[in-house]
């Protein structure tokens, strides 16, 4: 598992290499990452990675950087855990899920929206 969780960091810490292109495009990880990914009709190599990824996930901490590959409430960018396991009140009535920082923050407003009223109390 740690041999497999290790290939997911090298995935992540290396850009513009041609075997990282062509797991992006047979696997659609841009959609936003690969803690995204489904493992239906897949190798079994990448099912494994996917399997270890699973338990990598639990302790992956993510640099938002553009925010494009982030996502705002089920990755872990903030505190210690997911945004939607410490605010889970907001994350249940969310109507934005799946979505990723950059499409969530403008640098000034969050862009969410929620079935319920928030107030601030």
């Amino acid at each position: 598992m740690c041999l497999l969780a290790s290939w997911i960091q090298r995935y992540h810490l290396s850009d513009y290499v041609l075997w990282k292109d062509i797991v992006d495009y047979k696997y659609m990880i841009n959609h936003p990452n690969i803690f995204c990914c489904l493992d239906n009709g897949t190798s079994p190599f990448w099912k494994g990675v996917l399997w270890a990824a699973q338990a990598a996930r639990i302790g992956y901490c993510w640099n938002i950087g553009n925010g494009r590959r982030v996502r705002f409430w089920e990755d872990q960018w903030f505190g210690s855990s997911s945004l939607a396991v410490q605010y889970w009140p907001l994350y249940i009535i969310c109507n934005e899920k799946r979505i990723t920082v950059e499409r969530v923050w403008d640098d000034a407003n969050l862009r969410l929206t929620f079935r319920r009223a928030v107030s601030e109390s």
